[in-house]
């Protein structure tokens, strides 16, 4: 049986919740029936050898122009220089004919904010992903607003949370073609790797944070609402995993508001299940997130959950598995002070986290997205 050709494009391969999301996904496809590449549009990111690791071929726009002392050659690599140029001045039409002249059964714009004309090439069916959610999300609400005809050429879009799902069709009037999936995660490797020994402070009760240290993930206020419990004699401790171009100015709101002993900036680690899975609970303080990959990690380990963001109680599944608060830092410290002070509620969230741990199979939930690759595949003869 031929292989179904897959090539995601992807912006650039940083550490972030669509870059694993994206890592899981090509590493649960059945490799007997597909066969995945990703087309990188920004080299560079620090994660593109941990796609190379795993045998992810991994391609950019001078992938094709091998460097030779071949005459011929050369005359041929500088025509497709050429090429390349004028697909770029025509946002990317045809930048993939020229680079990937083998095509592709289909191209999946899975993180894509420029020069989209791309991922329309010449005899390869197209797949859209959003990633986040456009009713609370200004770039998505954009895009959905501001972008119908180039959207409305995809064979299918595919939204990663119900609240996106909902969201998008109601901003672009799009319908057809428009789906439902929850990005699939390597659940048996997250449990394994959860059983590694980090070293944590156990006098009192830790509260994780994950994520890349930037401004929509909102850690700084987390650190004030981490200090007024604190004022307030709830004691704990927060960790914050992950780095990012905001750590100095983090470090200068934890130095101002004297937490520099209850907060601890455990930085960029490849594997941070171990302080998810050692911690009380897990806490996601973004302003805005499709749906955050981590926090279906957090349920995978059986951690409960405090967030601001509606989609997280979409992966609760009907039991308590934490709190989803308001998006103000009221709401959300009255949920993060619920569950450090609450026993009898913390209780029911861990027994309802681990109740739904069992939710999170991989390879179930990539059975869904190969249906759907296959159908839009057949589509393609």
């Amino acid at each position: 049986m031929e292989k179904i050709r897959l090539l995601f494009v992807h912006h650039r391969l940083v550490c972030g919740g669509a870059e694993q999301a994206l890592y899981d996904l090509i590493g649960l496809l059945d490799k007997q029936r597909f066969q995945a590449s990703v087309f990188v549009q920004n080299p560079g990111g620090e994660w593109e050898q941990k796609f190379r690791d795993a045998g992810i071929e991994v391609l950019y726009d001078y992938s094709c122009r091998q460097p030779t002392f071949n005459p011929v050659k050369k005359l041929g690599n500088l025509n497709k220089k050429r090429r390349i140029q004028k697909a770029y001045q025509n946002g990317g039409a045809g930048l993939l004919d020229v680079c990937l002249p083998q095509g592709a059964d289909i191209v999946i714009s899975y993180n894509v904010w420029e020069n989209e004309e791309l991922v329309f090439a010449e005899n390869a069916k197209t797949v859209k992903y959003i990633h986040g959610d456009p009713g609370t999300n200004p770039d998505y609400r954009a895009e959905a607003v501001n972008h119908k005809a180039l959207l409305s050429r995809f064979d299918r879009i595919v939204c990663v949370s119900r609240s996106a799902w909902t969201a998008f069709r109601e901003l672009s009037g799009l319908t057809e073609g428009v789906e439902l999936h929850y990005n699939p995660m390597n659940s048996d490797h997250v449990r394994e790797l959860a059983q590694a020994e980090v070293e944590l402070p156990q006098d009192v009760p830790l509260i994780c944070a994950v994520g890349r240290l930037s401004v929509e993930k909102a850690f700084e206020r987390l650190v004030i609402i981490h200090k007024r419990l604190l004022q307030r004699g709830i004691l704990h401790k927060l960790v914050i995993v992950g780095d990012g171009v905001d750590r100095e100015y983090l470090r200068r709101i934890i130095r101002a508001t004297d937490t520099q002993d209850s907060v601890i900036l455990a930085g960029y680690q490849a594997n941070p299940y171990p302080y998810m899975k050692r911690s009380r609970f897990l806490v996601n303080s973004s302003y805005t997130e499709g749906l955050p990959v981590i926090a279906m990690e957090a349920l995978c380990l059986g951690v409960p959950i405090v967030a601001p963001i509606p989609s997280v109680g979409e992966m609760f599944g009907g039991e308590v598995c934490g709190i989803i608060t308001q998006n103000d830092n009221a709401s959300l410290e009255a949920g993060i002070a619920r569950m450090l002070t609450d026993e009898d509620f913390y209780r029911q969230a861990k027994q309802g986290a681990e109740n739904r741990s069992a939710f999170f199979d991989g390879k179930r939930m990539v059975r869904e997205l190969e249906t759907l690759f296959a159908e839009v595949a057949r589509e393609t003869k």
